[in-house]
């Protein structure tokens, strides 16, 4: 199940992602929501709280997850990864390296840091 996080600033794309998600799901709430952000503001600040594992993430949700990062590539300026999967914080990490903007990961246990963060600037 994917819901909007509503309590973040208009520039900031949030959703929580809890048990499995679907690509239908993961279109019309994240993909609509991001959308909506890089439109009006032409930069995005986006996190994620992920409290499942990318096992539950059906293929087709992860191919939209990869479409809108792609679609949106020169605006992403803050992204904030919130995971107990090290592995993933570890991977989101290293892609900081290679795209623009900045990407943070923090254990769910860091998600008021995180949601501080990712809710600065657009700029970076």
């Amino acid at each position: 199940m994917v819901e909007l996080l509503m309590d973040f600033p208009d520039h900031v794309a949030a959703y929580r992602a809890v048990g499995s998600v679907s690509k239908e799901e993961y279109e019309s709430i994240v993909m609509s929501r991001v959308n909506e952000v890089a439109e009006k503001y032409g930069k995005l600040n986006f996190i994620v709280l992920l409290e499942t594992d990318m096992d539950n993430y059906s293929i087709g949700a992860f191919l939209e997850y990869l479409k809108i990062s792609f679609q949106h590539f020169s605006k992403w300026k803050r992204m904030a990864i919130v995971s107990d999967e090290k592995w993933l914080r570890t991977a989101y990490e290293t892609l900081s390296l290679l795209v623009p903007g900045v990407i943070k990961s923090y254990p769910l246990s860091e998600f008021d840091k995180a949601k501080e963060w990712v809710s600065g600037p657009a700029e970076v």
